[in-house]
């Protein structure tokens, strides 16, 4: 992995600005030095964390049986919830939703638009952030050479306990069952077909050039005009959280950018 750490914001426009649309694909993160584990990952390592703080020693989960009871309560209650739900057969599409609504999940969120991405990164956190920049036509064609003819087999797979047969992989989608928030933030998942490594760990043993993945480091005295950036750019909490929800996120920065800029941006709307 590339590690870049920019000194200014047009070192970051030149870093994202050759990476082709839809080839790339990205994800922000508020503290640079967080690894890439999906919500389930971690709360795996969390509950065996725990459970050695009591008895000294870890405790084997089942993962997939924890994740098969997870996304069964969730297909059985949503109805309480929401009006429109996916098929009852389409487990990428309910995954999806689950992670929506944060339930934990072994999908990582990203976006086709390298600005999205920054605006996650700078959302919220005081210390350096980071986007990560992954070449998906690389690790795609590594899958093809690896897997052969299969390759699309193991992706189909990718929920079925019969996964662990095969060997570790990504795969990104879009769900068929989209949503306006989805929508709004070019969004895709990355799913893993193994809960017993991170994403991170499963990139790195891809067999693909350095320069396919790249991490770009914001350091934290650039998060101010990174963010004055993104708003000149349209993009930000009211835009990137349709509704009420984004719209009062949105408050949230309003004293960085003071009372003047908060009135007219209120005069305007």
């Amino acid at each position: 992995m590339k590690i870049k750490t920019i000194k200014n914001w047009s070192e970051f426009d030149n870093a994202v600005g050759r990476k082709n649309f839809r080839k790339w694909i990205f994800r922000g993160q508020s503290y640079s030095d967080w690894p890439l584990e999906s919500s389930l990952h971690r709360a795996f390592e969390e509950a065996q964390s725990i459970h050695k703080l009591k008895s000294g020693k870890e405790k084997k989960l089942n993962r997939v049986e924890h994740e098969k009871v997870m996304i069964d309560r969730f297909k059985c209650n949503a109805h309480l919830y929401l009006d429109h739900l996916p098929q009852p057969e389409d487990l990428l599409s309910w995954l999806s939703l689950m992670q929506h609504h944060g339930a934990p999940t072994r999908l990582l969120d990203f976006s086709f638009s390298p600005y999205v991405a920054l605006f996650f990164a700078l959302e919220s956190g005081e210390e350096d952030a980071a986007v990560y920049c992954i070449n998906h036509d690389a690790i795609r064609n590594d899958d093809d050479e690896y897997f052969g003819k299969n390759r699309l087999e193991v992706y189909s797979r990718i929920l079925e306990p019969i996964n662990r047969q095969d060997d570790p992989c990504l795969f990104a989608f879009e769900p068929t069952f989209s949503n306006q928030r989805l929508l709004s933030q070019q969004g895709l998942f990355v799913a893993t077909n193994t809960l017993d490594l991170s994403h991170g760990k499963i990139l790195n043993d891809y067999d693909i050039q350095d320069t396919d993945v790249i991490k770009i480091v914001i350091p934290a005295e650039q998060r101010f005009e990174g963010l004055r950036k993104l708003n000149k750019m349209n993009i930000n909490s009211s835009n990137i959280y349709p509704g009420l929800d984004g719209f009062c996120k949105s408050m949230r920065r309003q004293p960085i950018f003071g009372l003047e800029w908060q009135r007219r941006v209120g005069n305007e709307l």
